[in-house]
C-alpha cells in the first residue's frame, strides 16, 4: 500500500479493524488488546499510539524515524522469541515506541528495548 503523507489522514485500508480498535481512541475490542493495551502503559509508560499518528511515523521522509526494517527470525536459542532487526544507519539511539505498540498489540508478551549489533549476528541468526 503506498500513502500519501503530505494528506492529512492517511486511509486505513488493509489495516484490520482490531487494530485501529486497538489504539488510544479505539473502544472495546476484547481481553487480548486489552491486555497489550496494559502490557503496553506499563511498559512505554504512556497511552497506546492513535492510529492516524502511528501511521504517519511510518512516512520513509520523516526524519525523527531512525530505522528501516530488515527482517524477523526467530531466535536459534529455542526459547520461541522472536527478533525484530532494523536498520538503524549506525545510530545507536533511536526513535522506535510505534515498534514497541506493533509488537505488544500484535501480542507479544514482553518486548525487549534495543541492542545494537551487527549484521553479523544477524546472518548467523537469518540461517538457522
Amino acid at each position: 500500500m503506498n500513502a500519501d503523507f503530505a494528506e492529512e489522514q492517511l486511509p486505513l485500508d488493509g489495516i484490520p479493524d482490531w487494530f485501529v480498535g486497538a489504539g488510544r481512541d479505539g473502544g472495546a475490542v476484547g481481553p487480548a488488546v486489552d491486555a497489550a493495551r496494559t502490557r503496553y502503559r506499563e511498559r512505554a509508560g504512556a497511552d497506546p499510539w492513535e492510529i492516524q499518528n502511528w501511521l504517519f511515523r511510518f512516512d520513509p521522509e520523516l526524519e525523527v524515524r531512525g530505522w528501516e526494517f530488515w527482517d524477523l527470525t526467530r531466535a536459534a536459542d529455542g526459547s520461541g522469541r522472536l527478533n525484530l532487526w532494523l536498520d538503524t544507519r549506525g545510530e545507536p539511539m533511536f526513535s522506535w515506541e510505534e515498534l514497541r505498540w506493533l509488537l505488544y498489540a500484535g501480542g507479544a508478551q514482553a518486548v525487549a528495548d534495543p541492542v545494537v549489533v551487527g549484521s553479523d549476528s544477524w546472518a548467523a541468526e537469518a540461517t538457522v
